[in-house]
């Protein structure tokens, strides 16, 4: 296994003779970053399979993190999933991102109605929603933080994905499949460069029930004295909710409101 980073997109790939990494420690994280959302529960023999790790070591770190609670294995199936103490690490990483402390009185004056508020980063070719404000009167069994979603058919992902540098988006485009998810879903890389185009002329994204139909959303990227994404914030709601006969109105609330935390950001040396 001369390039581990075939799995995990992290950094440069890593040479067998490199001193300054724990191959052991290494293929124990990059079992544990198999898990998701779409695949939260794995076998030994599966995992061996997708990383190419022989079955013994796998089922030795496995044993391994199970004894200190990373994944838990169940009695019945003999599967693994992730154990409490990722759950106790996520609180706790999440909590201590300082973005969210500086965005957090901003988002909420953004909270009118019944929209919904969301704050992201970009990470691993992604979305990653860092905070999520909904409104009192509604009720909510979910949250979005520490989930993931598109760049290319999400407000908030266009938003960020607009402002990175042009081989990234080249990049990007070439290695990622357009998936419709509705009717209205830009699945042609010609037409996301024309929007991405749109979106820096304008300064705001829109989604327009592209990701799920009954949403729209408007979302502007944060960005460092204009060079750099940090993240991106949107309003989400109903077409009612959203009505983008008022698009003007809409986009500018987000709109200041990114240039705040931008600020906030910038002056603090995060």
């Amino acid at each position: 296994m001369s390039d581990l980073m075939n799995h995990t997109g992290f950094g440069a790939p890593i040479q067998e003779n490199d001193p300054a990494v724990n191959k052991s420690l290494y293929k124990a994280l990059l079992i544990l970053d198999c898990f998701s959302e779409a695949q939260p529960e794995w076998g030994v023999s599966d995992l061996s399979r997708h990383l190419g790790i022989g079955k013994s070591s796998v089922s030795t770190m496995l044993s391994t993190l199970a004894h200190l609670n990373f994944v838990y294995q169940s009695p019945v199936t003999r599967r693994y999933r992730l154990g409490l103490r990722c759950l106790e690490l996520g609180y706790v990483a999440s909590s201590n991102l300082l973005i969210r402390d500086f965005a957090f009185p901003i988002l909420e004056r953004l909270l009118k109605g019944s929209r919904i508020v969301y704050m992201a980063i970009p990470y691993r070719d992604s979305v990653l929603y860092v905070e999520t404000l909904f409104p009192i009167r509604r009720q909510v069994n979910y949250s979005s933080v520490g989930r993931r979603a598109p760049l290319y058919c999400t407000a908030i992902g266009k938003a960020m994905l607009a402002h990175m540098p042009d081989d990234y988006i080249h990049q990007y485009i070439q290695s990622t499949s357009l998936t419709a998810y509705t009717a209205n879903t830009i699945t042609k890389p010609d037409q996301l460069l024309d929007e991405l185009e749109q979106i820096r002329a304008e300064g705001y994204a829109l989604d327009r029930q592209e990701k799920e139909l009954g949403i729209q959303c408007v979302a502007v990227a944060i960005r460092r004295n204009q060079d750099g994404v940090i993240g991106a914030i949107s309003i989400s709601g109903s077409p009612q909710e959203i009505d983008f006969d008022n698009l003007d109105t809409l986009a500018h609330e987000v709109m200041n409101a990114s240039s705040e935390i931008a600020k906030k950001v910038t002056t603090s040396g995060y």
